[in-house]
């Protein structure tokens, strides 16, 4: 026996093997189908002349029968990564000490450690609970007729005549009460998803076995700790109909189309309650939900598998990141890799398109799961998984596609793409890490420096406005004039009272029984004329006066002589129209570049009011815990507040109060304007500033 013969080791006996679908370019496929471990595996016509001649032994053998028929051209080199491909998925016969250490090694680097097994199943994870072949294949016969060409026409009936009820009762429909919030009506809620759900699984489950084939396995898989129902019909490989695959693919939004149609049909004869509530639910939210979801090709659920089976491409996703990083290699380093496999120029654009797609959807994805599992678990179990979840499902893939391009750096060489690459990386670099923002953006409001609104002190009766809107007044000038009656009263009576003491405090050193009242009486009148100051004093306060030199800007027009006015009655508003300050709120981040004294200019959002050059005054110390409405988004403001409460306005982060000073004096006015205050402050990096948000929101979440 010559030792430079390399026999092959013969398959496995219980190997199916039968035809395939054409694939995307109309050539001919088969599927090797592993019964032991579920496993279908798609080969061409190569691989297929190669498998009906292995009972040859020998590759030098095959490729020499090949070549003799004369209808393709094997090399050893084929038929030797074919054998690979047969070893390393273990589809041959294991005979003798070598190969059972293979196998051995194979097991050892299956099994994963405890943590890597825990990083991958805790966000999914499926859980087996009936083998449904038998139930199917009992309860099939029943319902053939769902499939009948008459159902389609049916549903498409009710269609119609739902559309024409639903144009006068829209309104009724749109505005359907949803009686949830009580134990019964949560039970129709739950049961409704249960049975929307369940339909939707065995839509796929029937459709597979009207076709043929097993239904594995039907269960629960859990998404992010979220329950979802799963089937798997992954015996549709053995399909050689593109047709018939994407019909196992599309059974299950079938299936709950056509229950949303019967349902609206349903909704406009139940009286109103939870039954109609869940027929409704059925009829709108379900569907558009499964379609938002499920038709997403971008993840594995049946938007993907309908994609892979329309365009014709197994292994769709793996086979378009080949592509991706194939063509990102080029890009970056001009590398010249023989493209990872053929496709038209069409499908090869379509691939690469679907690839970014995906990279980009899945970092945004991942970013939300982090977050969302950071929020769902104890704070310090959160911030270990989330952490876990970027570093293991977005910074490695990074990683490991950087390791590559170091391990072929020999291979770069000054060109183009390199030169494009590195200039792009400085670019970003200096973008980045350059301390040359200064300019620091801050909502904030011109107002008049001093502007007061004055109230009704106490409740008096209205004598006279002793000024109109305009009119410049002086200090301490009267402007309203009040009246009341009961005060008047309340003096007089405090007048006759302090008179009657003084009168007997007169008489106390000539009778006798008076002398020992004398300190009651000193008392009683020390107490009345006290009274007496503070009843005067509200005297007083009826005339209401200027605080100080300005004009009056409004005066309030529901005002008329002769009527009683109720305590803090907005009055009138005096200001100063030759002095103003602007109000402005600051991030905390912002804080550590500026300071008083700094440079700023204001630009209102009134495109007919000039921009104002200002500086700093004063920085408020502490955070602001409250906001004037004008600052805030829920009244077109840019600072988001916290909770619905419409009398405390509290702002989501931090913000600090800011006073400038004009320094220019410009055209009065006489009422707040809103705009924008850019600050000149220290030049920071943008890299700097992500650096401490980043920082600041892990110390702000880490505080356990």
């Amino acid at each position: 026996m010559d030792g430079n013969v390399i026999y092959l080791p013969p398959l496995r006996e219980e190997l199916d093997l039968f035809p395939g679908p054409c694939a995307f370019d109309g050539s001919p496929t088969w599927t090797l189908y592993d019964p032991v471990n579920q496993h279908f595996y798609r080969i061409g016509q190569l691989e297929n002349e190669i498998l009906a001649h292995w009972d040859l032994n020998s590759p030098e053998a095959i490729s020499e029968q090949i070549s003799q028929q004369g209808l393709i051209n094997v090399s050893v080199d084929d038929i030797q990564h074919l054998l690979q491909f047969l070893a390393g998925h273990n589809l041959l016969q294991s005979r003798g000490k070598e190969a059972v250490q293979r196998l051995v090694g194979q097991a050892k680097a299956a099994h994963h450690h405890w943590f890597t097994w825990l990083i991958h199943h805790y966000l999914f994870f499926k859980i087996p609970l009936l083998r449904p072949d038998r139930l199917l294949a009992r309860t099939y016969p029943a319902l053939r007729w769902i499939y009948q060409p008459a159902v389609l026409h049916v549903l498409i009936a009710l269609v119609l005549v739902n559309l024409y009820l639903l144009i006068d009762r829209w309104d009724m429909f749109s505005r359907t009460f949803l009686h949830f919030f009580s134990t019964e009506g949560f039970v129709y809620y739950a049961v409704a998803l249960a049975l929307t759900k369940t339909l939707h699984e065995l839509g796929h489950a029937y459709t597979a076995h009207r076709y043929g084939c097993r239904v594995s396995a039907m269960g629960v898989a859990f998404l992010v700790m979220m329950p979802v129902l799963y089937t798997d019909a992954s015996d549709a490989w053995k399909l050689t109909s593109r047709r018939q695959r994407l019909a196992i693919g599309f059974g299950g939004i079938a299936a709950e189309l056509g229950l949303a149609v019967l349902c609206t049909t349903l909704w406009h004869f139940l009286p109103d309650g939870p039954l109609r509530s869940s027929v409704f639910l059925m009829a709108t939210t379900t569907w558009v939900m499964t379609l938002l979801i499920n038709l997403n090709p971008l993840m594995r659920f049946d938007g993907y598998f309908l994609l892979s089976d329309y365009w014709g491409i197994e292994n769709l996703q793996n086979r378009a990141f080949a592509l991706g990083r194939w063509q990102l290699r080029r890009l970056l380093f001009g590398f010249l890799d023989e493209v990872p496999e053929r496709f038209p120029a069409k499908t090869q654009r379509l691939l690469l398109i679907y690839a970014w797609c995906i990279w980009i959807y899945r970092f945004f994805l991942f970013l939300g799961i982090a977050l969302l599992v950071y929020h769902f678990f104890f704070k310090l179990l959160g911030l270990f998984l989330m952490m876990v979840e970027v570093g293991w499902f977005i910074m490695l893939p990074i990683v490991k596609e950087v390791k590559y391009w170091l391990e072929h750096r020999q291979r770069m060489e000054w060109n183009r793409n390199t030169l494009t690459t590195l200039s792009a990386i400085l670019i970003v670099i200096g973008i980045l890490f350059i301390p040359w923002k200064s300019r620091i953006e801050a909502p904030g409001l011109l107002k008049i420096a001093a502007h007061t609104e004055l109230f009704m002190p106490l409740p008096a009766k209205l004598d006279r406005i002793l000024v109109v809107k305009g009119e410049t007044v002086k200090a301490g000038q009267a402007l309203v004039q009040f009246s009341s009656s009961d005060l008047d009263s309340r003096i007089e009576q405090s007048k006759i009272k302090i008179e009657s003491l003084r009168w007997e405090l007169s008489f106390h050193g000539q009778e006798k029984n008076l002398i020992n009242r004398r300190l009651v009486a000193l008392t009683e009148l020390e107490s009345a004329g006290s009274e007496y100051d503070g009843l005067m004093d509200e005297r007083k306060r009826l005339t209401v006066q200027a605080p100080f030199d300005g004009e009056v800007i409004e005066v309030n027009d529901l005002l008329n002589a002769g009527e009683w006015i109720a305590k803090d009655e907005p009055l009138l508003t005096v200001g100063q129209f030759d002095a103003y300050q602007i109000e402005a709120f600051l991030a905390e981040d912002h804080l550590g570049q500026i300071q008083s004294g700094a440079e700023a200019k204001f630009y209102p959002e009134q495109l007919d009011w000039p921009s104002m050059p200002c500086r700093i005054v004063r920085i408020d110390n502490a955070a602001a815990l409250q906001l004037p409405p004008v600052f805030t988004s829920r009244y077109n403001g840019s600072i988001a507040i916290r909770g619905n409460n419409k009398d405390v306005l509290v702002p989501e982060t931090s913000v600090y109060r800011v006073w400038l000073q004009p320094m220019e004096t410009g055209e009065p006015i006489n009422r707040a304007i809103k705009g924008n205050v850019l600050i000149d402050g220290k030049p920071e990096s943008i890299a700097s500033s992500l650096w401490r948000q980043v920082a600041a929101v892990l110390i702000r979440e880490s505080g356990f």
